[in-house]
């Protein structure tokens, strides 16, 4: 079952699942008719998992009901330039033999639940990725580098700094660069990189959302791939940024493969507009994204605070 979606076999998984059948991972669970109209979105191309071990295995099994648990390690599929993401979670899938209306019995999926291994917060979660060092761009935002060529060097705020690849690749350039991530592992990372590049690094390691950025304190701010649900960053960016200033932003456009978190067409402009802010792009392209996946329909912003 998990194969056939994985791979968005939909006839196979049509077959698999009961009417009442319900999966959950967090939040809100969604029904059975929800999940197929999700895969009838899904672009075709690699798999959802490329590679899924088991181990800690349990079946039970009755009369009518058959219980499945499972833990899985599993490797992200359609990221082969940076490295699939590594998961570790639970499974638990209920099955129910249920009877049709021509009175064929059949087992049928009722329950699909994971969860992820142990209890991770928001801190440990980013801790383990860029531990596991795959997933994403080692190299510097190309959007980033192209932006920088045309600026004289200033104050520069790196959101979301991460293992500091661009932060490292500002400071390099000749900004006096402040990285800020929740992470204390990226922090860790961009620390002794910066030590052993001889390079000038401050690093920040907060919660964004509590971080106060200051009023005309920067000349660039780089939000790259923070998604649509830290807005607020925007808007204090907006009032961070020095007149003249330069605020850059990359990240996926709103796609059937990335529903939440993503950036509608216009989304960006309508938070820059008015005078205070010239808008010097808000593009959208098909190309590799630096996180998650090999190709993806992405939003590149730039916008410039007027003096």
């Amino acid at each position: 079952m998990l194969l056939a979606f994985d791979h968005a076999d939909i006839p196979a998984l049509e077959a698999a699942w009961s009417d009442r059948m319900l999966h959950f991972e967090g939040g809100k669970p969604s029904t059975r008719a929800e999940e197929l109209e999700g895969l009838k979105k899904r672009k075709a191309g690699p798999p959802y998992i490329a590679t899924r071990t088991w181990s800690d295995e349990s079946v039970q099994i009755g009369t009518d009901d058959a219980l499945f648990i499972g833990k899985a390690t599993e490797v992200q599929g359609g990221n082969d330039s940076h490295g699939g993401y590594r998961y570790v979670g639970w499974y638990v899938l209920q099955w129910a033999r249920e009877t049709s209306p021509d009175r064929q019995s059949a087992w049928k999926l009722r329950l699909w639940t994971w969860q992820k291994g142990g209890q991770a917060s928001v801190r440990d979660s980013w801790n383990e990725i860029f531990r596991n060092n795959v997933g994403f761009e080692k190299e510097p935002n190309r959007l980033l580098v192209e932006v920088i060529q045309g600026l004289k060097p200033g104050t520069a705020l790196d959101l979301a700094m991460g293992q500091g690849r661009n932060a490292l690749h500002l400071a390099a350039r000749g900004w006096k660069t402040t990285g800020i991530d929740i992470s204390d592992e990226g922090i860790r990372i961009a620390r002794e990189e910066a030590a052993k590049r001889k390079l000038t690094l401050t690093t920040v390691n907060a919660n964004i959302d509590d971080w106060d950025f200051g009023t005309e304190k920067w000349d660039l701010i780089a939000m790259i791939y923070p998604g649509d649900a830290h807005i607020p960053w925007i808007e204090k960016s907006k009032k961070g940024l020095k007149a003249g200033g330069t605020f850059v932003l990359e990240y996926f456009a709103a796609d059937p493969d990335h529903p939440d978190g993503s950036y509608l067409p216009g989304q960006l402009a309508k938070l820059f507009e008015g005078r205070a802010f010239t808008i010097l792009r808000d593009d959208l392209v098909d190309d590799r994204p630096d996180w998650a996946m090999d190709k993806a329909r992405l939003v590149r912003f730039v916008a410039r605070k007027n003096r």
